[in-house]
């Protein structure tokens, strides 16, 4: 069985994914054999070691477990399914192979079967590796070296990711500027009318910085040093991150190999000569998350836990707009996790980041002119399924339905729909009439579902399955006009810079590598993650997951179908996500949510 299971598996991989059209209309057979010829990709060698590697894998599983998990058929059952048709999304912007003929069906079928196995088997021994038991002993005596390691790891892991991320920001000096960035800085020279639209905190650390550099020695320095205080900020943070999982008893090796990711891949290093607000933001999205950690290991909440819980809070609630959707859920769960004055400290802390998140939002940026956000900005979704039924079925918008978009959009202005990108049409809403607009939503899609569905997956798939590489931060070449004109420009020759530009590029499309810049493989892991943690019933570590969940609920209302930077936050929370559910499944019996 094992050996035919292998073989779906391997002809499944081997499925090139597009709508075949046989050349013999006259013949079903010679038609039907012309497409199943044009189904697969030509003979590699590397088939033989996937067919062994899935055999031996199935092997191992049959032999850890006595009959066929169902939860994990079932989840592997719908990645699966997500991972074809965000597939079908990507290369049709549709569902077309899955859904475009009866045999479309049939090959998408016989892919989604041997997908499924491959990732049930996947599962499973995942499932299995964590319930290893490789924790060390805080009281393993350590020697030479891994004393001085484990004494110095913050420090040597800082540097160690320092140092990694050091040749991306010199070599490409000052950095690279974005239209985000630019816009920034006009707003704290003054240039543009300050808005929410990029928070305001942001937009004061980075004009602030390049403002003192640019005093003390030039543009350029200024410039470079908003890189170099994320850099700094980053090395620290993420180290941190590895720290806590040592400290859990997390053998030292693999922390090590956390390091040596946030070090040497090359999303980071790009990210870091960046000048652009996310990445500031992902690191203190994940100093907040560690100081949560802090007090779930503890099982309390002290006054220095409560003060670091709510400076990490409000600065992941002021560095980015949507902030507050991922830190205040989790704050709420974790007061909730908790009795006594722990409680009240974590619901104290909730209270401060909501009071003064609202006070901020509605008292002082209006009282300073800072312009509020739009009421579109959410709104990506729903906006990408009416523009997509409008141009799937123009016929059928009445006249009553063509008045009342024409008042939200302009009606003409819904025809530029772009599959994977809602700006196009956000950026035509006037904000008005919007009750009238959600009625007409509603009722068209009772008139076709489907479009509804297609809409959200074709704006969507880059987050909800494995299917696109994406960094967005860019080594740029040449700078904007602006940066120009404020005395910004490139000190080392360009070859140096095309040198981490082949990098970039080559980080993108190298087998293995460039799932680390994959959005949808972040989510992947989370999901997984989750589902380890509720098989164990360790239900109260899941409130660490919150607001990485919630990020990426966050991605799916974004404007593309697959920006990392969105999900930057989760990213950089992963690697300690990881070590927390191995620790929590190891920790020892933890079924209650509340705790003394």
């Amino acid at each position: 069985m094992e050996i035919l299971l292998s073989l779906v598996a391997v002809f499944a991989l081997h499925c090139r994914f597009e709508i075949f059209v046989g050349s013999f209309p006259d013949s079903a057979l010679l038609n039907g054999m012309h497409k199943l010829y044009g189904t697969f990709y030509g003979p590699e060698y590397t088939d033989l070691f996937v067919f062994a590697a899935v055999f031996i894998m199935l092997r191992f599983v049959k032999k850890k477990d006595d009959k066929p998990d169902i939860g994990s058929l079932l989840f592997s059952l719908f990645l699966s399914v997500m991972l074809v048709a965000s597939i079908s999304f990507k290369k049709f912007d549709s569902a077309d192979f899955l859904f475009e003929n009866s045999y479309q069906f049939m090959i998408s079928c016989f892919c989604i079967i041997g997908i499924w196995i491959i990732l049930y088997g996947i599962l499973r021994c995942v499932y299995h590796l964590f319930n290893q038991n490789i924790m060390e002993s805080a009281k393993t005596e350590k020697n030479g070296f891994l004393l001085i390691l484990d004494k110095h790891f913050l420090l040597i892991g800082f540097c160690i990711i320092f140092l990694g991320w050091l040749p991306w920001i010199v070599m490409n000096y000052p950095g690279s500027d974005c239209p985000d960035s630019i816009l920034q800085l006009k707003e704290f020279f003054g240039e543009e009318q300050w808005a929410v639209g990029h928070p305001p905190l942001s937009s004061v650390i980075m004009g602030s910085l390049f403002s003192v550099g640019r005093l003390l020695v030039d543009a350029n320095f200024g410039f470079f040093l908003y890189c170099l205080m994320q850099t700094c900020a980053g090395a620290l943070i993420f180290s941190l991150s590895m720290k806590k999982l040592k400290d859990l008893g997390i053998p030292i090796k693999w922390c090590l190999l956390g390091i040596a990711l946030f070090a040497f891949t090359p999303l980071w290093g790009t990210y870091a000569q960046w000048l652009e607000k996310d990445l500031f933001y992902a690191e203190i999205a994940l100093l907040q998350t560690i100081c949560m950690l802090e007090i779930l290991i503890r099982k309390e909440c002290g006054k220095k836990e409560a003060v670091f819980l709510t400076c990490s809070s409000l600065g992941a609630v002021f560095l980015r707009n949507n902030g507050i959707h991922a830190v205040l859920p989790a704050l709420v769960l974790l007061a909730i996790r908790f009795r006594g004055i722990s409680r009240k400290r974590i619901a104290a802390v909730s209270l401060i980041v909501l009071a003064a998140y609202e006070s901020v939002m509605r008292g002082l940026y209006p009282a300073l002119g800072v312009r509020g956000a739009s009421v579109v900005e959410p709104l990506s979704i729903p906006f990408q399924q009416t523009a997509r039924y409008v141009c799937e079925y123009p016929d059928e918008v009445t006249e009553q339905e063509k008045e009342i978009l024409g008042k939200v959009f302009d009606y003409d202005a819904l025809f530029s729909y772009n599959p994977v990108l809602s700006d196009p049409i956000k950026n035509h809403c006037k904000g008005i009439a919007m009750d009238e607009y959600f009625g007409v939503w509603f009722r068209m899609f009772f008139k076709h579902s489907g479009t509804y569905f297609s809409a959200f997956i074709n704006k969507c798939y880059g987050y909800l399955a494995p299917v696109s590489q994406n960094i967005e931060a860019w080594i740029q070449l040449e700078h904007y006009d602006y940066m120009k004109e404020l005395g910004v420009h490139h000190v080392f020759s360009l070859n140096v810079s095309n040198v981490l530009v082949m990098v970039w590029n080559m980080s993108m499309v190298m087998p293995l590598v460039k799932y680390l810049c994959t959005p949808g493989m972040y989510t992947w892991i989370v999901a997984i993650l989750i589902m380890l943690l509720i098989k164990h019933r360790r239900y109260s570590a899941l409130i660490l997951l919150v607001p990485s969940v919630m990020n990426i609920l966050v991605c799916l209302a974004s404007p593309m179908a697959g920006a990392i930077r969105y999900e930057l936050p989760t990213v950089a929370s992963v690697p300690l996500l990881i070590g927390w559910v191995y620790f929590s499944i190891h920790a020892g019996k933890d079924d209650a949510f509340v705790s003394a």
